[in-house]
């Protein structure tokens, strides 16, 4: 049984790191958790700081809470798989969940494009 944890892990691990490129990492070929867990950390610092719009913001907060849980299995080193491959498929949500933030349409409003006069009735001017 513990093979087949093995093999769940390191399918996981494989994902995350597909799933880390969309964000701008590297590709990584044979990733381990504690790299996944920092090159995530790094790229929210990114993602928080920018001045490119709430969403980006809400995506490197999604990507803080996906290496909280690369950080917490990597505690567990492969001791406990089980518990290793729930925090693995916890970080993909977050991930998956970040990805859809960037992904989502944006309407412009008046804080995305300054200087832009929108007309009165639309949606945009009034928020």
């Amino acid at each position: 049984m513990s093979m087949w944890w093995a093999g769940r892990r390191d399918a996981l691990l494989a994902e995350l790191a597909d799933a880390l490129v969309f964000f701008g990492a590297d590709v990584v070929e044979d990733p381990g958790i504690g790299e996944l867990a920092h090159t995530t950390e790094t790229l929210a610092g990114e993602y928080r700081t920018s001045d490119r719009g709430p969403h980006l913001h809400q995506a490197g907060n999604l990507l803080a809470q996906a290496a909280t849980e690369l950080r917490t299995a990597d505690r567990f080193r492969g001791t406990l798989l089980p518990i290793v491959t729930h925090h693995l498929r916890c970080a993909a949500v977050a991930l998956a969940h970040a990805r859809a933030c960037l992904q989502a349409p944006v309407e412009p409003t008046a804080e995305t494009h300054p200087g832009v006069r929108w007309p009165s009735g639309s949606r945009s001017a009034a928020r």
